[in-house]
Parts: structure tokens; C-alpha cells; sequence
């Protein structure tokens, strides 16, 4: 979610002095307003974390002040409500009250404490995301779930929101790199007692270069993860020379891996070309005995149906399968059909002695999805990168540092396409945050993560662009935030 900040969003931070407030919406389901708490709360803070689907959380503590505050149905605390707290600076020059949101929560554990000089209350909040986890409604009725293959992904994540009754959201496209629209890949199962959330998080899965989330005003959003390819720097050294208290360095190599092995699902193929030939340069025919229809009326091949196929020589130029069903002696021609990529394009390539697998498709082409089982190779091969796999003697390289990813959720990749993909991100995640830096500093009560920020470590000399991926912030009698922010590289694949 893009941050609209202005100067005097900036100009605030530089005050010498910063007159500090506290308050809380309290929100009904529909999202109105029902109630403020303001003046009798003592401390807040907030955690947020890009890299997770229940991004936000915060812990609130007030000070108890009539039994309005009671824990009960009715009360201003209980299940019925939202919360919203907002932070606000107090702008010296022209003497407003500046008001940052600072999300929206449902109230979880609430605890009461007295003593002599006290009476407080307080409670945790819990992102929205967990109204769909069944720690609050979210359950699915006790009976399977299930989208087919074929589905839409998009139709899919709006009906699941629409199901937990959630209205406010901006769900992209599922695209894959090319631009094409990826459809559900596969027959996606919830068992009884599953979620809403477990739909969504398998339909997040299937590219894994998207993210799900909720806003800071409630709103739901399934959209790429940025790459901050082309983002303007929000905040540098301007800004931190004002606040900064410290900065640190953190490199964990022992996480570091700069050669990612994505390996898929293994297809269990049950129709195979028993005898496969070329003519034309690029016309692959194939005998599929198990193929074989019931009569000369029926023809079809079932969508999704999955062929397997090698040949003996290399194929170049558009590949059209021409498929027989049954064995070479009794055959039915079932047609001729284009052997194409995700984007519907022909492919023009085929390797001699390689085994692969195909699927129909609806539009009545195959897709190609690769080897028998799934498989991407990606590695760090840009020599500006301080993770370079590059030759292992020279002096700015440090070798190929490998990393193997399979089964569980990887068993959920169908293609050498989509594998190759993950392997991208994979070594998004291994390499670029991996290599990140702490800061410690006072409150900045608009950040948010995934922006883009710059800075002079000392021994650096120079600024340098990082990527917010996590703060906490605490605001009360003492005031504090710490935030970790990766490397930037301009390398990495824009998602």
C-alpha cells in the first residue's frame, strides 16, 4: 500500500521536541465508530511484519476509570468490537494535533490488574487476518471444501472473503512473470474443520511471488510483493540524522544460500507415448494405447488429462503433438494440438532423450509442464552482488552456497515454470534478507513496511537503499522503534 506522505509529515520528525498522544476507536463489525477511549490510555505498541500473512499486532494498556470498562457483554472491551489506535504528534508550528492510524485489531486477552497506585487494563490486539484463522470465526462449515482445477484465483479469494463476510479489498489478478493469468492448477481440497484462511493460503500459494494482507484501514489486498524497482526513498539520512539512536549491521550466513533446487510434484503419469516420432522438423506424434476411446465416437481427451513423452532427436520450431490413441496397429487420430507455455505461447524447443509431461487444457492445447516431477534452478550470478556465486577463488565471490526445497508445500508446484519462479524467490529470501540492518530510533508513527529507505552505515561511508521489512514501536512513558530493513539489490527479479 502505497504511503502518502507530505512535509509536514517530514518536518514533525525534526521538532526538538515531540508532545506525544494516544487514542482508540472503537469500531463495530461494519466498521463504524461506536466509542473513543482517549486521555486514560498509559501505553501502546505495535508490531508489524511484511514477510507474515497476520502482519499487524499490538498490546494496549489504559487506566481504568469507571466500570464501563468492565469485561463483559456491553462493555467498551469485548468480542463484539473492533479497536483503532491512532498516534498522534503535535505539529509546534501550527499548533494541530497530527493523526496517524495505526491499524485495525480485534481485542484479544484482556487482562485486569490492581494495586494501590493503579488500576489498568490490558489487552492485545490481533490483525484481521485472524478472523479467518479460526482463532475468530473463520472456521468452514464441518463438510470438505473444495476448488477446482481450472478455477479462477481471483473469483476464488473474493468468494472466500465474501464467505467470512469481509467486503473492503483490492485482490490483483494472479499473473504469472509474462503477464499471462494463472487459473488453479490443481483440485485445491480443504478438509473438515479447515478455514478460510487455509483456502487463501492456498490460493496465495500458487504463485509465490504474491502476498495477502490486511491494510492499516482494514482492507484486504492479494497483490505481487514489491520488488521496490523504481519506488521513491520515503525516508534517509535527512530524516534518521534526527532520530537515529543506533545502527547495526546484521549478515546471517549461516541462512545465506546463494543456489536455490526448487523440486516439485512428481506426476503420476498414466497415459505415455509407446512410440513417438518427428516429421516436419517440429510435428511430434504420439501413440497412446491407454488413450484408447470406448468407440469411434469418442475421441475426447478428458481435460487435465496428463501425457508423458520423450523422443530421439531435438525438436525445433512450433511444436504441435499429433496423438493417436491406441496401440500402432489399431489406431484412432484423436487431432492435432499445440504444445504451448503458461502465456499460450508454442513451444519451440525439445531436448532429445528428456521425458516430458503435458496437460490438456480446455482451450484444447497442451501445456507443457516440464519433467516428471517440477523442478527450478536459480543461483546469484550478478557480480555486484555480495552473494555472487561466481568463480570460488576469486576475491569477490564467495562459491555456490546451495539450497535444497521439496515436499510439503512444494509439492504443490506443478510445472518447471512455476518451480523456477519459487526458486527466484527463494533466493530473494535467502540472499537479500539475509543481508539486512537494524536501527533503533525514536518513533516514526506513518511507517509502514515494504518501502524503500537509505542510509550511511559509518563504516560504509555512503547511503545505501534498504527495504522495510519489520518494526516495533512503543509509545507511552517510554518511546522506542526498532526496525529491520534488507539490502536493496537491483538484480533481483521485479515481481
Amino acid at each position: 500500500m502505497a504511503l502518502n506522505i507530505t512535509q509536514d509529515d517530514y518536518n514533525i520528525l525534526r521538532q526538538s521536541y515531540i508532545k506525544q498522544y494516544i487514542k482508540l476507536d472503537l469500531l463495530d463489525f461494519n466498521m463504524n465508530v461506536v466509542d473513543e477511549i482517549s486521555g486514560n490510555l498509559i501505553g501502546f505498541s505495535t508490531s508489524v511484519d511484511a514477510n507474515a500473512d497476520l502482519r499487524r499486532s499490538c498490546d494496549c494498556s489504559l487506566v481504568i476509570i469507571d466500570n464501563s470498562f468492565e469485561i463483559k457483554s456491553g462493555g467498551k472491551i469485548w468480542l463484539d468490537k473492533y479497536i483503532r489506535p491512532w498516534i498522534g504528534y503535535l505539529n509546534i508550528r501550527t499548533g494541530n494535533i497530527q493523526w496517524y492510524n495505526q491499524g485495525i485489531y480485534l481485542i484479544n486477552a484482556p487482562s485486569y490488574q490492581y494495586d494501590a497506585a493503579t488500576s489498568t487494563l490490558s489487552f492485545s490486539g490481533l490483525d484481521l487476518m485472524a478472523k479467518l484463522t479460526g482463532l475468530r470465526n473463520g472456521e468452514l462449515e464441518g463438510i470438505p471444501t473444495k476448488i477446482p482445477q481450472g478455477s479462477e484465483v481471483r473469483g476464488a479469494i473474493i468468494a472466500a472473503l465474501e464467505l467470512a463476510g469481509f467486503t473492503k479489498y483490492i485482490v490483483n489478478e494472479c499473473k504469472n512473470v509474462d503477464g499471462t493469468v494463472q487459473e488453479v492448477p490443481y483440485d485445491i481440497e480443504i478438509a473438515q474443520g479447515g478455514t478460510v484462511y487455509d483456502i487463501l493460503k492456498e490460493l496465495c500459494a500458487i504463485l509465490p511471488q504474491y502476498q495477502m494482507y490486511f491494510d492499516v484501514d482494514g482492507v484486504f489486498h492479494y497483490e505481487p510483493i514489491p520488488s521496490g524497482k523504481d519506488a521513491p526513498v520515503l525516508i534517509d539520512d535527512d530524516v534518521w540524522r534526527n532520530i537515529l539512536i543506533k545502527d547495526s549491521v546484521n549478515t546471517d550466513f549461516e541462512n545465506v544460500k546463494n543456489y536455490i533446487e526448487v523440486y516439485g510434484r512428481t506426476h503420476d503419469i498414466k497415459h505415455y507415448s509407446t512410440q513417438t516420432t518427428v516429421s516436419d522438423t517440429s510435428q511430434i506424434s504420439l501413440y497412446i494405447p491407454s488413450l484408447t476411446p470406448v468407440d469411434a465416437q469418442h475421441t475426447e481427451i478428458s481435460p487435465w488429462t496428463l501425457i508423458g513423452f520423450s523422443c530421439t532427436e531435438d525438436v525445433s520450431g512450433n511444436v504441435d503433438l499429433l496423438i493417436y490413441a491406441g496401440a500402432t496397429s489399431a489406431t484412432i487420430y484423436l487431432g492435432k494440438y499445440k504444445l504451448v507455455d503458461s502465456a499460450g505461447a508454442y513451444i519451440t524447443k525439445i531436448e532429445k532423450n528428456k521425458y516430458y509431461v503435458a496437460q490438456y487444457q480446455l482451450d484444447g492445447s497442451f501445456l507443457n509442464l516440464g519433467s516428471v516431477q517440477a523442478e527450478g534452478i536459480v543461483y546469484d550470478n550478478n557480480p555486484e552482488s555480495p552473494f555472487y556465486v561466481g568463480n570460488p577463488v576469486g576475491s569477490s565471490s564467495v562459491g555456490v552456497i546451495r539450497h535444497v526445497c521439496y515436499g510439503g508445500d512444494y509439492d504443490n508446484i506443478t510445472s518447471d515454470e512455476l518451480a523456477k519462479q519459487r526458486a527466484e524467490l527463494e533466493l530473494y529470501w535467502r540472499c537479500r534478507l539475509n543481508d539486512s540492518i537494524g536501527l533503533s530510533t525514536l518513533p516514526i508513527p506513518w511507517m509502514d513496511v515494504n518501502i524503500i529507505m537509505s542510509h550511511a552505515i559509518k563504516l560504509q561511508g555512503e547511503q545505501k537503499k534498504y527495504m522495510i521489512q519489520s518494526y516495533n514501536a512503543t509509545y507511552g512513558e517510554f518511546n522506542s522503534m526498532e526496525i529491520t530493513a534488507s539490502s536493496w539489490y537491483p538484480y533481483y527479479p521485479d515481481y
